[in-house]
């Protein structure tokens, strides 16, 4: 072998190496990583005339042990009082004519107020100004 094949020979050999080195050494492409974190999600209704027709309807993300009124707070404009909602989304209820949010999870009417009730996954609670 001639000094100049011999040193082109060393030089591609160099060359590619020090581009393997450079391709290994590089940033690798993250695969996404799955969550751990669950993504349940529960469904909430509004019916603002309590005519049985749906105003509004919401499909919320859960965390687990979550309350209905904080899933509220943090999907709705709420405000409440002594832990009661007097209002949703600016819709407030009217004392004089007897009319109060009330709700319903998964069909039948809540037997406790909404900072009581833990969400679970696929929930249903309907809202509705209802007199009692």
């Amino acid at each position: 072998m001639t000094t100049l094949t011999f040193k082109k020979t060393v030089t591609v050999l160099v060359a590619t190496g020090f581009a393997v080195f450079l391709t290994a050494c590089g940033k690798q492409a993250e695969s996404p990583k799955k969550s751990t974190v669950s993504q349940d999600t529960a469904t909430i209704t509004l019916d603002f005339e309590n005519d049985k027709k749906v105003d509004e309807t919401k499909k919320i993300t859960i965390i687990k042990d979550q309350t209905l009124l904080d899933a509220l707070k943090e999907n709705f404009k709420i405000e409440e009082k002594s832990g009661f909602i007097t209002s949703i989304d600016g819709k407030a209820q009217d004392q004089a004519a007897n009319k109060y949010w009330m709700f319903d999870v998964n069909g039948k009417m809540a037997e406790k107020g909404a900072a009581d009730i833990h969400l679970k996954k696929g929930d249903t609670v309907a809202f509705y100004l209802g007199s009692f």
